[in-house]
């Protein structure tokens, strides 16, 4: 009968260890996930760690940034989320650009949550998010015949920005030509800011949130705390099972009851 209680005391005692363990990666998962639900509002994609020591975690490596040609002008979105038309800054952008393409006398900049629409000199017409009916994540931009034509969701749409519709499909057979991103001609180069501030918030708090900024082991590290919220949730469950099999069973040292007025006489 001594069984059931050692095995809820062994089970308790590593009920305790791993929670505590588990309680502080619990704790990483749970702030870094929330903030990532609000990386608009904290702006944690045009932020920018600025810790050398943390730069090299990563490499050191500055990835290069995609440039797209629109026409004559040259496309780029520097590191602080301002696109620039050729050496001009006309506005900041939310996400990566993705495409840029001259269109019905506009050049449109695709980011991945924004459609920005300028002149030809570079004066800002419109910029089209989610809450105006762009569909996001925006993954590329392209030509379909003439008609401009935004890929997101997996599937190529075309773009109505006057009427703000981007759901009507492409026509079957036609042929679309994507935008893809080129390499800045060198006199642009010198003239447009360098991207030292590359490794933004909303990038460092996903790497940790997954656990890839410590690579392999980080992953499996985070792998480990979903196991150890499993075996959280299954030793407990089974504690409270043996605990309560346990308490609707008379223990062998209680005396018989005998009814009332009874005595008993040891």
């Amino acid at each position: 009968m001594r069984r059931r209680p050692r095995l809820v005391g062994f089970l308790w005692r590593w009920h305790r260890r791993v929670g505590l363990l588990a309680a502080l990666l619990a704790l990483l998962l749970a702030l870094t996930g929330i903030a990532l639900n609000h990386t608009s509002d904290l702006a944690l994609d045009r932020r920018f760690v600025e810790w050398p020591w943390l730069y090299r975690l990563y490499g050191d490596g500055a990835p290069a940034l995609p440039a797209f040609r629109a026409g004559e002008r040259w496309l780029y979105r520097s590191g602080t989320g301002e696109v620039y038309l050729d050496a001009q800054a006309v506005a900041t952008c939310r996400g990566e650009l993705v495409g840029a393409l001259a269109a019905d006398g506009m050049i449109w900049a695709a980011c991945a949550e924004e459609l920005l629409l300028l002149t030809g000199r570079g004066e800002l017409v419109e910029s089209i998010l989610a809450a105006t009916g762009l569909p996001t994540p925006v993954t590329g931009v392209g030509l379909a015949g003439a008609s401009p034509v935004l890929r997101a969701d997996g599937r190529w749409r075309l773009a109505d920005p006057d009427q703000l519709e981007f759901e009507a499909p492409v026509p079957g057979g036609s042929a679309i030509t994507q935008v893809v991103s080129a390499e800045l001609p060198p006199e642009l180069q010198r003239v447009l800011p360098t991207r030292e501030a590359w490794l933004s918030w909303e990038r460092l708090l996903l790497d940790l949130h997954s656990g890839r900024l410590g690579g392999r082991f980080g992953v499996w590290l985070v792998d480990a705390a979903g196991l150890m919220f499993c075996l959280l949730g299954l030793s407990g469950v089974a504690m409270w099972w043996l605990h309560h099999r346990g308490g609707r069973r008379p223990r062998a040292q209680d005396p018989p009851d005998d009814g009332p007025g009874s005595i008993s006489v040891r």
